[in-house]
C-alpha cells in the first residue's frame, strides 16, 4: 500500500461502491441529456479542487467550495425538467423492475408500419407515440381513453379527416392503443423543425422530455419520420422504419435475470470505468490522505 494512505476497510469499499454508483448515474444522465460540456466542466473543476486540496492551497480550496455550491444550484435550475424525469425513471424502475410487461408483437409492428405506409401514400397526416419506460401523463394533454387492439382499421379510422382526434396523437402502451387525440408538447429547437409542421414539432417535443418514440407522417410531403431522444430522423423506406421500431421495442421487452446481468456487465463500459476511477481518486484524496496524516 502506498505510504501515507490509511488501510482500506470494508466500510471504505462500500463507500467507494456507493460513490461510484452515484458518479455512474450522473454520467449516464449527462449522456442522456446531451450535456457532456457540463460533465467535462465539472470533472475539470473536481481535478483542480483535488490538486489544490492535496497541495494545501487553502484559498483556492475555499473558493472552489463556494463555486460548487453555486454550481449545484445552477444545475438544478437549468436541468430541473431532466432531474424530474430522472426521479420519475427511478420510481418507475423501483415499481416495475425497469421494463414494460408487454410489448407489441412482431405482427402488430408490421400492421403499424404498413398502415403508416398507406397513410403516407395518401398524404394523410399521422402521429403515433410508442411509450418507453418514462411516464407520459405529465407531458400530454387531452384526448380520449381507448384501450383498443392495434389494428389497421383502428389506425386509419383515427387519422381519417372526419375523426375528432385526427389532429392529435395516439399512444401505444403494452401492445394496445390506450389513448387517441392527445396533444403533445411542442419542441423549442427551431433549427430542427424549420419548414416542418406541427406534428413534427410535437413528436420532437415529446422525445426531448422522455424516452418515447414518436412516428410522424407528413400531410404535406407524405414522408415518414421518427423522433427519439431529441433527434428527428426521416426514414428512407418502410423496412428502415420497422427495423427502428423493433430495435426501440427490444429495449423494453421483459428481460430474464440472466439477460439483465449480461446487459449490466456489457453496457456503458466507458462510463463504468470513469466512475470507478473517480470514486477511487475521491477516496484517496478525501479519506486516504486524511487517515494517513
Amino acid at each position: 500500500m502506498p505510504p501515507g494512505l490509511k488501510p482500506i476497510s470494508v466500510a471504505d469499499i462500500m463507500d467507494m461502491l456507493l460513490v461510484g454508483t452515484l458518479v455512474y448515474g450522473l454520467l449516464l444522465w449527462f449522456k442522456r441529456t446531451k450535456a457532456a460540456f457540463v460533465a467535462l466542466g465539472l470533472l475539470l473543476a473536481v481535478v483542480v479542487y483535488a490538486v489544490a486540496f492535496v497541495a494545501g492551497m487553502y484559498m483556492t480550496v475555499r473558493i472552489f467550495q463556494g463555486f460548487f455550491a453555486v454550481f449545484i444550484v445552477a444545475v438544478i435550475v437549468i436541468f430541473q425538467e431532466e432531474i424530474r424525469s430522472m426521479f420519475e425513471r427511478i420510481a418507475v424502475w423501483s415499481l416495475t423492475g425497469g421494463v414494460l410487461r408487454v410489448a407489441p408483437t412482431h405482427r402488430q409492428v408490421e400492421i403499424l408500419v404498413s398502415s403508416l405506409g398507406d397513410l403516407a401514400r395518401e398524404n394523410i397526416g399521422a402521429l403515433v407515440v410508442l411509450r418507453g419506460l418514462d411516464p407520459l401523463d405529465r407531458h400530454t394533454e387531452g384526448g380520449w381513453d381507448l384501450n383498443g387492439v392495434l389494428s389497421e382499421a383502428l389506425i386509419k379510422s383515427i387519422f381519417d379527416s372526419h375523426s375528432l382526434g385526427h389532429d392529435g396523437a395516439f399512444i401505444v402502451e403494452e401492445g394496445r392503443v390506450t389513448r387517441f387525440g392527445v396533444q403533445l408538447p411542442l419542441s423549442k429547437d427551431f433549427a430542427k423543425i424549420t419548414n416542418l409542421g406541427t406534428r413534427h414539432s410535437a413528436a420532437l417535443g415529446l422525445s426531448e422530455r422522455c424516452d418515447a418514440m414518436c412516428l410522424v407522417v407528413s400531410e404535406e410531403t407524405g414522408k415518414i419520420s421518427f423522433a427519439l431522444r431529441g433527434d428527428l430522423v426521416a426514414v428512407v423506406d418502410l423496412e428502415e422504419l420497422q427495423d427502428g421500431i423493433e430495435i426501440f421495442l427490444t429495449k423494453h421487452l421483459p428481460k430474464t435475470p440472466q439477460n439483465r446481468i449480461y446487459h449490466f456487465l456489457t453496457e456503458n463500459m466507458r462510463e463504468k470505468a470513469i466512475a470507478t476511477v473517480v470514486s477511487i481518486l475521491l477516496w484517496v484524496f478525501f479519506v486516504g490522505f486524511i487517515g494517513g496524516r
